[in-house]
């Protein structure tokens, strides 16, 4: 919104939950919903966004759905004459079938069991099975940021045209230019990291496929062989999400416990100049995700010039180069983090090619060739 704010392809009107009014609910609060009450949230906000989309002229608007299970009734708007473009920032399906299933099942496989059982399901199964098959079939176009998403769709949804989805890369919407010394020194301070100290940052929602957990017990096993050799702090920023979040950050804050040499802080959920900071702190980035669409906070870290650590994920594959770090197995991890830490010429050579590429890689060209596409 801000680069078509800047550029001005066409009138831009945002539907937010605030068209709910009184009850709608804050980011803190969404992070706090169960399962069940983000379904009824979900419901809600598709009902009041159709009934606002519907007083517009499908012949002059076209509606960008910047979420799938939180979309309006695709279905409804697309009967009604409207072109309706779907952001897939995540494959719902894709998504659940990994937190849930532990990649046991296909994906398309549910796609397939969904048609049989629906009437068994419970309501936040149609927000994952039954909206996104609407959202595949009714949307003009599909944006997704990597070939393995365009993929994976196909293969849930094969009678889907090809042509209608558009793979495009979010690339990096953040300065080049380093943190400010002030504001890391300030951090610095805050949690009182020595300057010898070596530091890890890891940053997302805390959820289980962000996979926090693999990299504490990844060190805590290395720590039954090792030591560090110098102070090392690791840094995990994020707040929990809904979907088992708070169980996943008390699984966490019992791994840490175990850790006799790495300090683990939990500085809560971060942005700005402070989330900034965290990177300029940082000595790696570390990036062990179970399941990743693309890879947004690995192209922050890119920005900031951290060379980074990534488990073996489409959504690292899509945005890493050996240059910049390295993909890794689970098992490969902690003994991968140790010994850059240790190799400082690499991870010098590493920062300053990964802030070349992200200086070139720029959003505003993403945002510039989706306007084309809704246009056309």
């Amino acid at each position: 919104m801000a680069e078509w704010d800047r550029t001005r392809p066409f009138e831009l009107e945002a539907i937010t939950p605030a068209i709910l009014g009184s009850v709608a609910p804050t980011g803190a609060d969404l992070t706090r919903y169960s399962e069940s009450r983000y379904a009824d949230f979900s419901q809600a906000f598709e009902s009041a966004a159709t009934e606002e989309i519907l007083r517009h002229d499908p012949a002059g608007t076209v509606v960008l759905a910047n979420d799938i299970s939180e979309g309006p009734d695709f279905r409804r708007l697309a009967a009604r004459g409207f072109r309706v473009f779907t952001i897939f920032h995540v494959d719902v399906v894709d998504y659940v079938t990994a937190l849930y299933f532990r990649g046991w099942i296909a994906p398309e496989t549910t796609v397939r069991w969904y048609r049989y059982l629906r009437a068994l399901m419970p309501a936040m199964a149609g927000l994952v099975w039954a909206k996104q098959e609407a959202a595949v079939e009714a949307s003009a176009g599909l944006i997704v940021p990597s070939p393995r998403m365009r993929d994976v769709i196909l293969r849930c949804y094969p009678h889907c045209p090809p042509q209608k989805i558009h793979v495009l890369p979010w690339g990096n919407w953040h300065s080049t230019e380093p943190a400010d010394p002030a504001h890391v020194d300030a951090l610095r301070a805050e949690f009182t990291v020595p300057r010898d100290a070596q530091v890890l940052l890891t940053l997302s929602r805390i959820s289980p496929e962000k996979g926090q957990d693999l990299l504490l017990e990844s060190l805590i096993e290395w720590e039954h062989r090792n030591t560090p050799s110098a102070p090392l702090y690791l840094f995990i920023c994020g707040e929990a999400a809904f979907m088992q979040g708070q169980r996943h950050m008390a699984r966490l804050r019992t791994l840490a416990a175990k850790l006799r040499y790495v300090r683990v802080v939990f500085p809560g959920h971060v942005t700005g100049a402070r989330k900034r900071a965290f990177f300029g702190l940082a000595d790696l980035y570390v990036f062990p995700s179970r399941h990743e669409s693309y890879g947004l906070t690995l192209m922050e870290a890119m920005a900031c010039g951290v060379p980074s650590v990534c488990l073996d994920t489409h959504g690292a594959r899509s945005v890493m180069r050996p240059e910049f770090g390295a993909i890794v197995q689970r098992g490969e991890l902690a003994a991968t983090v140790m010994h850059l830490l240790q190799d400082s010429i690499t991870r010098a050579d590493m920062s300053a090619a990964a802030r070349a590429f992200a200086g070139q890689d720029r959003f505003s060209t993403r945002a510039t060739q989706l306007a084309h596409s809704l246009q056309g």
